[in-house]
């Protein structure tokens, strides 16, 4: 660690209020540990190409590894804003990567900006006072603080969702957050929750009840593709970057249920992330797509 501190590639930089520290897609060469101060981590949502708070880091937190790592496309996969004075230390991509043969960051705990610590707002005790203008030094830092590992307290929607594959990669800040990036709704029994063709812009995981997916044959009647219960999930494949971004099927309620709603910026997040999860819905798409043209050719 001393090594990585004094290297002279490596060093601690100051930046105003609203400077920009990364942007999205842009080729990463470094990450960054907060020292001081608040960012905001910003995606850009393709619906309205507008960017969209999903997080807010502070002092002891750091993002911008997760896209030098081996496997990764090497492109930031958000951008990183500052809110207030904010001082980090930096530090260059092959330090990075050698701290990962080396085990020296628990790199898979924090992932880049992974961070969906969404849209909190900054403690009051930040001062808002103007910083001094952009600057950059090699001041020596001593230590770091590396994320607390105390439990995760006990929360429906957290507990359900770290249990499903499919959100695998979401790290501690996201996991403390979801309430925030999640909505919980509840329905009526026989009432749809997505219609056939419409268009999409969430997925749900059942949190409770169950849920029948259905299409309709050539005569009009129903034909039903799954019984979903707590803990399955539906309405991604609509969401996935290939796809025309509308329901494929319908789902209803069997009884009076209550569903976790997920933005579609946030899963697609996910897939950015984790691309053998990415292959594995793409081919779960294929053979829905296959199982629905046969039904509607009978």
């Amino acid at each position: 660690m001393q090594k990585i501190i004094d290297a002279p590639e490596n060093c601690v930089e100051k930046y105003q209020p609203k400077d920009i520290i990364i942007r999205e897609s842009e080729i990463g060469n470094c990450m960054y540990i907060i020292l001081e101060g608040v960012v905001e981590v910003l995606i850009r949502a393709e619906s309205s190409n507008r960017e969209i708070a999903i997080a807010t880091l502070r002092a002891g937190d750091f993002f911008g590894e997760r896209s030098l790592l081996p496997g990764s496309t090497g492109r930031r996969n958000a951008s990183v804003k500052t809110l207030y004075p904010t001082k980090v230390f930096k530090i260059d991509k092959k330090y990075v990567l050698l701290s990962v043969k080396r085990d020296t960051f628990s790199l898979e705990e924090d992932e880049e900006i992974t961070a969906i610590n969404p849209a909190t707002p900054p403690p009051s005790k930040m001062p808002p006072k103007p910083a001094k203008p952009t600057a950059k030094s090699k001041t020596p830092i001593t230590s770091t603080k590396p994320p607390s590992q105390t439990p995760l307290p006990a929360n429906p929607v957290r507990d359900l969702i770290m249990k499903i594959p499919l959100f695998r990669s979401l790290n501690r800040a996201e996991l403390l957050s979801i309430n925030q990036w999640t909505d919980v709704i509840h329905v009526a029994p026989g009432n749809f929750v997505v219609k056939e063709a419409q268009p999409a812009d969430a997925m749900y995981v059942v949190l409770s009840g169950t849920i029948e997916i259905f299409t309709l044959d050539p005569d009009g009647n129903a034909v039903v593709l799954a019984k979903l219960k707590k803990g399955d999930y539906f309405g991604e494949q609509a969401l996935m970057p290939d796809s025309k971004g509308k329901r494929n099927a319908f789902a209803r309620t069997n009884e009076k249920s209550s569903l976790i709603k997920i933005p579609k910026e946030y899963f697609r997040l996910l897939l950015k992330r984790d691309s053998t999860l990415a292959k594995l819905l793409k081919a779960k798409g294929t053979q829905q797509k296959i199982k629905l043209k046969n039904i509607r050719q009978r």
